[in-house]
């Protein structure tokens, strides 16, 4: 029997709510607002393209908030409190510049600033809340936590695909902005709550945290080799969908040919999150049981193979279908691995290292769309051809990662 303290269901609910509120607000940016605000100013054939270089430009800048926030909050407290000060200050600055968006989008420096701005301090918050997955004591209730996290995060994904495609579509000016603003608002409410007071990270002292010998460093028990091969692995994984949510209204309007693509979009990523949520919970749960190593590898190989036929139907339904299976894999294969990172690193450095184990999904996220934009430029003398190659790629992109996966896993 597990004689580790347990920590209250309470908690696991409430400190996962943020990562609810940050993937309605990421979704709905990527696959929604950001492609329309771009496709206002440039032409349809410059869209992929400077949407991908103003997506990885506004990663860029949430790698460096999620960094930051990672290590400082295991080193550099306020008081008691490690994690609590810089959520508190990614939610403030991200609710100010929702509510200043209609205001500053009007030209592409608007946009870009405003992206970046978002970008960076909803990943200033999240990555002061990620090693909390990590100092949970009981493992077996990482893997629930792990679970809770990525139904949490494909409810946010379920809202953005819906709600925000319903605001976007109305006649209702810049509805879809405060309507996220009003989730991200309870939702960090919820997660500060959860933790307030809570000394959460097993670091003992700011400064004794920030002299670590190399003697100090040789007895942390963590396999490099085998968690780097998994942040690259994962790399490889998440750069096979993180880049593709910015295309979505693209490739509804240029290929599939609807008239009003965003209801559809909507409509596609409720379907696909309903089932990605109910496969998240389940196997992110019982992952302990079933080995968490094999789920994600085969996640990955399973991934590539509807993503692969997906540019050679024209049927929405048969999309749906494709699409589902996708979000079953990849809704496991987010909770599932974040909860394999939490079981390789130390304690007292969990920020830091869930951090560089961030870097796998948030590099991805600031990687992919610029190469997908490229691959749209290059090949895309018609749409249908463009989106054959940036599918292709994808497919690869997850191959790739179940190869590397498994070699990590393998790793001794």
């Amino acid at each position: 029997m597990d004689s580790t303290p347990r920590a209250k269901n309470r908690f696991l609910i409430g400190y996962n709510l943020l990562y609810l509120g940050f993937n309605y607000l990421w979704i709905s940016l990527e696959s929604l607002i950001l492609p329309t605000q771009i496709g206002l100013i440039v032409s349809s054939r410059q869209i992929g393209f400077v949407l991908g270089v103003t997506a990885s430009i506004g990663n860029a800048f949430g790698i460096l908030g999620n960094l930051l926030a990672g290590i400082l909050s295991d080193r550099l407290r306020f008081g008691v409190a490690n994690r609590f000060p810089y959520i508190l200050a990614g939610i403030v600055v991200v609710l100010f510049t929702l509510v200043a968006e209609p205001t500053i989008s009007k030209s592409y420096i608007g946009i870009l600033s405003g992206y970046i701005l978002l970008q960076a301090f909803s990943n200033m918050a999240i990555g002061a809340t990620q090693p909390i997955l990590a100092e949970i004591e009981s493992k077996e209730q990482r893997g629930t936590s792990a679970g809770i996290n990525g139904l949490f995060a494909l409810v946010g994904t379920g809202l953005g695909f819906g709600l925000t495609s319903i605001l976007i579509s109305s006649s209702l000016p810049n509805s879809d902005f405060y309507a996220i603003a009003a989730g991200v608002t309870v939702t960090g409410l919820g997660t500060l709550l959860a933790i307030h007071g809570k000394r959460v990270s097993a670091a003992a002292s700011p400064l004794k945290n920030l002299n670590i010998s190399l003697t100090t460093l040789k007895k942390i028990p963590i396999n490099l080799k085998k968690f780097t091969k998994l942040i690259a692995g994962s790399f490889f994984v998440f750069s096979g969908v993180t880049g593709l949510t910015y295309f979505e209204l693209y490739f509804f309007k240029e290929v599939l040919n609807f008239s009003n693509p965003a209801i559809y979009v909507g409509v596609a990523g409720i379907v696909v999150i309903i089932v990605s949520a109910a496969s998240a919970m389940v196997l992110g749960h019982f992952s302990d049981r079933l080995g968490r190593w094999n789920i994600i590898i085969a996640d990955a190989a399973v991934a590539a193979i509807p993503t692969l036929m997906i540019p050679y139907f024209r049927s929405f339904y048969i999309f749906l279908i494709l699409g589902s299976v996708i979000g079953a894999t990849y809704g496991t294969f987010y909770s599932v691995s974040f909860a394999v990172a939490s079981d390789l690193v130390p304690k007292g450095e969990s920020g830091k290292y869930m951090s560089f184990f961030y870097l796998s999904l948030a590099g991805a996220s600031s990687f992919s769309p610029l190469i997908y934009g490229s691959v749209l430029l290059l090949f895309g003398q018609s749409a249908s051809d463009g989106f054959i190659a940036l599918f292709t790629l994808s497919g690869i992109f997850y191959l790739v990662g179940a190869l590397v996966l498994y070699w990590a896993h393998r790793t001794k």
